[in-house]
């Protein structure tokens, strides 16, 4: 299943919170955390979330770089966007697990002040060394990675939703906890700049006087690193080899789903599949033969049950 883009949020505990229109001003001075408030700041402040209704810690996030990838990055990338690449530090406090930004909680703010909401992207195999991704952390620790998402250009600030789970409670009656702040903004000094795919390349001495001498000249044996540009990949199609996991779903010229796997065959390849339908609660009623969905956690969840008031989202072991 496809992770670190994708989706880890619950598009009805957002309905209240995210929204689109303007925010707060990006370049005003940090508020308190109340609950619902938006506090401001830049890249490397920690921003503090509680559970509002008592207050508990529940876990950090700290937005380190915000940088450009390249298009080649992406596949399947909109027309008049970028590719908005996002690192974050997120700590995970008690038995609270802290969701990693993805295209469901993360927004961008233009210089007119409005909300931009930014969509799903999937990496190239070659990007994932430069973007390296991190899951969500679990409860009790922390971890840094980066986020790659699809987003309109002229961007000044970014805009965070937290969406904290309660691990403690049952699978069959998640909880996610109600957040304060309900959303961070970080205004941005400066536009993010364009970034690119960087490599090891093998290291050669240059022909030195030395070399024409009778004394051996030792051989250089510092690594050389050089940007390459990222290779353009040819578009997912039913049949094509492909390689999981971290890209185990794709978007066909036809805007079919196809998923990256390995059935009936011993190497990967593209085939066709039901929709994937973002992120669900694990439990929640469903349809079946809907789609294939995914759990906060980043987990693949299937519709299954024995009828209609039974069918629910497991997630699949």
């Amino acid at each position: 299943m496809q992770r670190h883009l994708a989706p880890v949020a619950v598009l009805a505990v957002l309905a209240g919170v995210a929204g689109c229109g303007s925010v707060d001003s990006p370049t005003a001075p940090a508020t308190t955390s109340a609950a619902g408030s938006a506090p401001t700041s830049g890249l490397g402040t920690p921003f503090a979330f509680t559970d509002a209704p008592t207050g508990a810690k529940v876990g950090t996030i700290t937005f380190t770089e915000v940088a450009l990838a390249p298009a080649d990055c992406v596949t399947d990338l909109g027309p008049g966007r970028v590719a908005l690449a996002v690192r974050a530090r997120i700590e995970s406090i008690g038995t609270s697990r802290m969701s990693r930004p993805d295209q469901w909680l993360l927004s961008t703010v233009d210089r007119a002040g409005i909300t931009q909401r930014t969509e799903h992207a999937i990496l190239t195999d070659d990007c994932f060394d430069t973007f390296t991704y991190s899951a969500s952390p679990k409860p009790g620790t922390t971890v840094e990675g980066w986020s790659v998402v699809q987003a309109l250009p002229d961007i000044v600030a970014l805009q965070f939703v937290p969406l904290v789970q309660d691990e403690s409670a049952p699978m069959d009656a998640p909880r996610f906890v109600t957040p304060a702040p309900a959303k961070v903004a970080i205004p941005l000094a400066t536009a993010p700049a364009p970034a690119t795919v960087t490599g090891t390349a093998p290291s050669t001495a240059a022909p030195s006087a030395a070399a024409a001498t009778s004394e051996p000249v030792p051989e250089s044996t510092t690594a050389v690193t050089t940007t390459v540009p990222a290779p353009k990949k040819t578009a997912p199609a039913v049949g094509v080899a492909c390689t999981p996991p971290g890209n185990d779903y794709a978007t066909a010229a036809d805007g079919s789903t196809l998923k990256c796997t390995k059935a009936g065959g011993p190497s990967a390849k593209w085939v066709q599949s039901v929709p994937l339908l973002g992120t669900r609660t694990p439990g929640a009623p469903c349809e079946v033969g809907s789609g294939v969905a995914t759990s906060p956690n980043g987990e693949e969840m299937l519709c299954l049950g024995e009828g209609p008031d039974t069918n629910v989202w497991t997630v699949v072991n």
